[in-house]
């Protein structure tokens, strides 16, 4: 119960002061630690304030302030220092000379370590600093051999595609070169059939004119030689039939003729749009252009040689329209020749 009241009251002054007179006494340097373990209580807080006090009361009660007699009666030296305090403060003073000799020896080995360490670290940091320079110069001659094949590779990427781009533009003009002669072959065509057509209405115009002049002079003359009108109506019909079946063949050419000028006009606007596709295939892939430029050249080849079988065809059918004028001015020829021998049989 007494220990319980005492702890309920609270440390004070005089239980703090003689903790450390009794850790002096046994030659301990008093601090809050051993004051609190000492007297079994106290938190640093409270004993702390109350040990400064103590060392601020220990000059005082070590200078003292008694007499000789009552120094010595009372136990103490003749300054009036208890002996067991001199002796407690010199041996306190030893103990505290040694803990800071010990303190500073171990201060001076944790420095001597610290800069064992610093060295050691710094040893470190200057091999790890020589690696990374290695490294560096590793990477920087890798980055080097990098860039220049990085560089070499764009301008052989750059000379790619300008070939490329020529050769575009070569075939383009090429494109453009065959499609224009394709189209000057067409329109010569149209000029062939347009003169063909011509001379066909010329000698059709001139075929009925001879009729009309043979009809006209055989009414006149068909009372005085109904034998000579009827070989020349035989020779008329016969002329006719031949007329008649030149004319289908001329039909038949003309139709042929425009056939093959509507496959010559289908196959260049074949042409024409295989060249756009080819053309728009050439900026998606030029790897496969040669293909399609190959069949391109090959449907302008097919159509090369359809015009040049059209323009002989053309040619016979030119020759056989001349032929037939010649047939029929002989057969006119004839006619007159008839008719001017009937007269003189007749005048005779």
């Amino acid at each position: 119960m007494a220990e319980i009241q005492q702890f309920r009251r609270g440390i004070q002054e005089e239980d703090v002061f003689g903790a450390a007179d009794a850790l002096l006494a046994e030659g301990l340097r008093p601090t809050i630690e051993r004051v609190r373990q000492k007297i079994g209580r106290g938190s640093p807080n409270t004993v702390s304030p109350m040990l400064e006090r103590w060392f601020g009361s220990l000059g005082a009660r070590l200078a003292g302030g008694l007499d000789s007699d009552s120094n010595l009666s009372a136990g103490n030296d003749a300054d009036g220092v208890p002996v067991s305090v001199r002796n407690a403060t010199r041996l306190l003073w030893e103990t505290a000379r040694r803990e800071a000799e010990e303190v500073q020896r171990q201060e001076m080995e944790r420095a001597r370590a610290h800069l064992e360490e610093e060295g050691n670290v710094m040893a470190r940091g200057q091999a790890e600093l020589i690696q990374r320079e290695a490294a560096f110069e590793r990477a920087r001659a890798s980055l080097d051999a990098a860039l220049a094949s990085s560089q070499a590779a764009r301008e052989t990427l750059e000379r790619q595609l300008a070939e490329q781009a020529a050769e575009n533009a070569r075939l383009r003009e090429s494109s453009a070169q065959e499609i224009a002669r394709l189209n000057a072959a067409l329109e010569q065509a149209h000029a062939s059939k347009d003169v063909l057509r011509q001379e066909r209405e010329a000698a059709m115009a001139a075929r009925d004119r001879d009729l009309r002049e043979l009809q006209e002079r055989h009414a006149a003359q068909e009372h005085r030689a109904l034998a000579e009108v009827d070989r020349a109506r035989q020779s008329v019909k016969q002329m006719e039939a031949e007329l008649s079946r030149e004319q289908r063949r001329r039909r038949q050419s003309e139709e042929t003729a425009a056939q093959s000028l509507e496959v010559g006009r289908g196959l260049l606007l074949e042409t024409q749009q295989a060249a756009q596709e080819i053309e728009r295939e050439l900026r998606v892939q030029l790897a496969t252009y040669a293909a399609g430029a190959a069949q391109a050249q090959s449907r302008s080849s097919a159509l090369q040689q359809r015009l040049d079988d059209f323009q002989q065809q053309l040619s016979a059918e030119k020759a056989s329209h001349e032929g037939t004028r010649v047939l029929l001015a002989a057969a006119h020829v004839g006619v007159r020749k008839t008719r001017s021998s009937r007269r003189s049989a007749v005048g005779e």
